[in-house]
């Protein structure tokens, strides 16, 4: 109902705004809760693959007859590619916050050793995780299950395993906190964005959004990062929106994942000085170029059936206007204001 729906976005712009002031003001304090809730995330999974384990080992008669349904996990979905690409955009999106270290460097000790361990680290954790945690889903539930869940599969999955108590009342608090924990996770890495973004030059206002507080945050930042976010709360249409809004997103970071990465080949060539203290390797720099390729002009491609009221091509096209639009900005600010040449950081090495 349209009471109810209106009840989740309160709640969202609450969780939005508590989170804004926790980063603001108790710096060290909320990186503790972030780590805690993380933790909390990580034992979750854990514990997903320990229980399809369990199944696997101790009801072999169950687990043997669901999984067959491993033979049949791609039955009656679509092979079209941009079934595909709408697909990963969602993935992506659900997988995020394992790069946000890539936002503060600046706030790392010893980026250098440290930023290359985490990277790896953290890409290799949630990769193992999230993969056994699906195949602990396939060993317990059928896919009709996983396809017609309206809950998180997690919810459905220890129904299954212990009860409707645990997997209704229970693990829904758990889904909560390690939820809470990528917003806050979402909202400290977007801060840092548009403060290094200004400091850069790049924003308008940069004495303000480049600026740190008196309780050593980027409190103007965090503030803009919270603005935005309660904007995408309240102001889309229920329903196809959401999904809208992840394709708009995913479309324009995919986009600049290629361009970085082709640039970045471009400099091996034409600026051999540079000195390099990370250096990607070549299988993954093509590996990041193809699959931009893909996420880029597959969504223009017509699916095999539009069941929303959204057309196919609105996300991408979005997606490119706002690319574009983006663009007069850049010129004003870099061209015309020379933002770059009295930026933060320029003022600052003059010194």
């Amino acid at each position: 109902s349209g009471h109810s729906e209106w009840v989740q976005r309160l709640i969202g712009v609450a969780v939005a705004v508590v989170c804004t002031l926790m980063h603001g003001f108790f710096v060290r304090g909320t990186i503790r809760v972030q780590s805690a809730l993380t933790a909390v995330k990580v034992l979750l999974l854990l514990l997903i693959v320990f229980v399809g384990l369990v199944v696997a080992l101790v009801h072999r008669d169950s687990a043997a007859a669901t999984s067959q349904s491993f033979s049949h996990a791609f039955a009656g979905t679509s092979t079209h590619p941009s079934a595909y690409s709408s697909a990963l955009f969602k993935v992506f999106f659900a997988y995020s916050g394992y790069t946000a270290l890539n936002y503060s460097i600046d706030e790392l000790k010893d980026p250098v050793r440290n930023l290359p361990r985490a990277a790896l680290g953290g890409l290799f954790v949630t990769a193992v995780l999230y993969v056994l945690s699906n195949v602990a889903y396939f060993l317990v539930l059928d896919p009709e299950a996983i396809r017609s869940s309206s809950t998180a599969v997690a919810g459905v999955f220890f129904s299954k395993a212990f009860g409707e108590a645990v997997g209704q009342r229970v693990v829904p608090v758990f889904i909560g906190l390690a939820t809470l924990g990528n917003v806050m996770c979402g909202m400290f890495s977007a801060s840092r964005v548009i403060f290094e973004a200004a400091r850069e030059g790049y924003l308008p206002l940069d004495r303000y959004l480049g600026s740190v507080s008196g309780f050593q945050s980027p409190l103007w930042a965090l503030a803009m990062s919270c603005v935005l976010t309660v904007l995408f709360i309240v102001t889309p249409p229920p329903g196809e929106a959401y999904s809208f809004l992840i394709d708009i997103g995913g479309y324009s970071l995919w986009l600049f994942y290629g361009l970085s990465v082709a640039g970045l080949l471009v400099l091996r060539h034409t600026r051999r000085d540079l000195v390099r203290p990370f250096r990607a390797w070549n299988v993954a720099n093509g590996i990041t170029i193809a699959s931009a390729l893909f996420m880029c002009i597959v969504p223009f491609i017509k699916p095999e059936s539009e069941d929303g009221a959204i057309p196919y091509w609105a996300a991408p096209t979005s997606a490119v206007s706002f690319v574009a639009l983006s663009g007069i900005l850049w010129y004003v600010q870099i061209v015309l204001r020379r933002g770059i040449e009295l930026s933060y950081n320029a003022r600052n090495q003059e010194f």
